[in-house]
């Protein structure tokens, strides 16, 4: 995917690529470099180092007017990239002409001090600690006549901000600071051996050309922006703000944590994009008067929620706010998504919806194979070899209406030796997900013969995975309110016990929001979606919204919302 639309806006390549076919034809250095297909189109090896060469050397002639001399053992600059970062730092400390900036590490291009000083006219102190980069420098700055603007100045590897600003005398206030830092700790990792590149990812489009002494140094770019934080809490407002670019996104957390611990209140990360690839900016400051912009990157993110008219009708509940919410929080939980009640008011409601896993996709085809399980679920009994049927017709006998306490016998506690027989005439009762499976006592005296009656019990276990997503207890049609079941054909009577510890028979609140009354917001915090369903009235219509707050994809909470909208289908007649 390319990245340049997230260019800043003021990168004069975001939306003007340059012209390969003009450059080819304009400068024989870089036509060298380049092949034409058959419709004439100009292509470019970012493989070949001298070609990154000559297209970095090219376009500061024809875009900058600036004559730049690169070394061919050392790093090509690409413009874009430096040109976002400037950018950056003028929407941070402003455009203004006179500012002050201390480049770390300036390189044998001085790249960040000759194009800042050539677009604003700013003043630089940079620093090079290799003794070929620090020659090529100043060539670099004479050979543009900013000696004026720049001044280069040779430190050792263990130099950063404290040391040069002691030194330098032309001012003892900048305005900003920035840096390019070696992003690796050793050859293994420079050379992607012991990164943590993923394998799937494809590879670089593009040659690194940084050498040994810009790409490496020790603890990697971490440990050298951590030396710079540590620095800046000795030099604190001497620089106004403190920046530097990073080239591992996981290496963020580790410098945010570090600002954390040495108390510095005000930072912010930024994204550089060009072309394919990717990197990022960090800044921090001990000025509160600083006001760090938002990445156009991060600002995508900030889409408006999804939005919602709940038909009258839908859920075959009353359309008020509430009833409503409380009929999807209910749907919801039957599949596994964690709620948590928020801000409620009399015709408006938000609960914080919480997902570890995908359990709301593919519901035709879960319904489907739910149905096939259900079909081949099969109910077992325990018969008595030894035992003699009764011929007198079977009754129902219950623990209430028996002199006896009922209990369950089962083959271990038969004194006679057991075999399994296998019944379909018994209706099954299918428990909701949310409930969990209930032992069904089932107490029969069905069978008929012509010889003594026998009284089997059975235990019958609903088995968890054979449950529905629906959101209320299923029961078969042939089941009355009370639980009683009877067979088609009248001959057999089935009483069910439903035993629930958990259920209360004192009151008719539903299970789910007697337990969500008591639960604190204790969200799972590894998660695949997080987001917040707001209801409320607005137009004397129910709005249901959806807002992102996290996770995998935006994708994800598009299809939970297509499920709520299946699950509140109107039924017919009911519009």
């Amino acid at each position: 995917m390319s990245l340049n639309k997230f260019m800043h806006q003021r990168n004069r390549y975001k939306n003007k690529k340059p012209s390969f076919l003009d450059l080819a034809l304009k400068y024989p250095e870089f036509r060298a470099h380049t092949t034409q297909d058959e419709s004439g189109k100009v292509f470019l090896d970012f493989k070949n180092a001298e070609a990154l060469r000559a297209l970095t050397t090219c376009l500061l002639i024809e875009d900058f007017g600036l004559s730049m001399e690169l070394p061919s053992d050392r790093l090509v600059p690409t413009l874009p990239l430096r040109l976002n970062y400037i950018h950056w730092l003028e929407d941070i400390v402003g455009k203004e002409e006179n500012k002050w900036g201390i480049d770390i590490g300036t390189g044998a291009s001085c790249i960040y001090p000759v194009l800042a000083a050539s677009m604003n006219k700013w003043h630089f102190l940079a620093t090079e600690a290799d003794d070929e980069n620090f020659v090529y420098a100043n060539k670099n700055v004479s050979a543009n006549n900013l000696q004026d603007y720049i001044n280069v100045l040779q430190v050792t590897s263990e130099d950063i901000l404290v040391a040069p600003l002691q030194s330098f005398t032309q001012t003892n206030k900048f305005d900003f600071c920035m840096c390019n830092p070696p992003f690796f700790a050793d050859h293994l990792e420079a050379q992607a051996i012991t990164n943590t590149r993923s394998a799937q990812r494809p590879e670089a489009g593009s040659v690194s050309t940084a050498s040994p002494q810009e790409c490496i140094a020790q603890g990697g770019e971490v440990g050298f922006i951590r030396h710079m934080i540590e620095e800046s809490t000795v030099l604190r407002d001497k620089i106004r703000v403190y920046t530097s670019m990073v080239g591992k996104k996981s290496s963020l957390q580790h410098l945010k944590e570090d600002l954390k611990h040495h108390k510095v209140a005000k930072y912010s990360t930024t994204e550089f994009c060009q072309g394919k690839t990717m990197r990022w900016g960090i800044a921090w400051t001990y000025d509160p008067t600083v006001h760090f912009p938002k990445s156009s990157f991060e600002a995508r993110k900030e889409k408006p929620p999804l939005q919602y008219i709940i038909p009258r009708g839908a859920g075959g509940v009353d359309y008020k706010v509430h009833e409503i919410a409380a009929y999807l929080q209910s749907l919801l939980e039957s599949i596994k998504f964690h709620c948590y009640q928020g801000k409620k008011a009399k015709s408006y409601t938000s609960i914080t919806l919480t997902a570890v896993e995908n359990t709301w996709g593919h519901q035709r085809r879960f319904r489907r194979q739910q149905k096939q399980q259900l079909m081949s679920l099969q109910t077992y009994a325990v018969k008595p070899i030894n035992s003699e049927p009764s011929p007198q017709k079977a009754e129902v006998i219950t623990a209430e209406s028996s002199p006896k306490k009922a209990e369950v016998i089962t083959a271990e506690s038969r004194p006679q030796k057991a075999e399994v027989i296998m019944s379909e005439s018994i209706p099954l009762k299918v428990e909701d997900r949310s409930v969990g499976p209930n032992p069904l006592i089932v107490e029969n005296r069905s069978v008929e013969s012509n010889h003594s009656q026998v009284t089997q019990k059975r235990v019958l276990e609903t088995a968890d995975e054979h449950i529905t997503s629906e959101p209320k207890r299923l029961r078969s049609d042939s089941v009355s309110d009370n639980g009683t079941s009877a067979c088609v054909n009248g001959s057999t009577k089935i009483n069910t016990t439903n035993f629930s510890p958990s259920k209360k028979n004192d009151t008719n609140e539903p299970e789910s929001q007697e337990l969500n009354r008591s639960l604190t917001d204790s969200s799972p915090t590894e998660y695949i979606l997080k987001c917040v369903m707001r209801l409320k009235l607005v137009d004397e219509q129910v709005q249901l919204e959806l807002e992102w707050l996290g996770g995998e994809s935006r994708e994800l909470m598009h299809q939970v919302l297509t499920f709520i909208k299946n699950k509140l289908t109107v039924p017919v007649g009911k519009c």
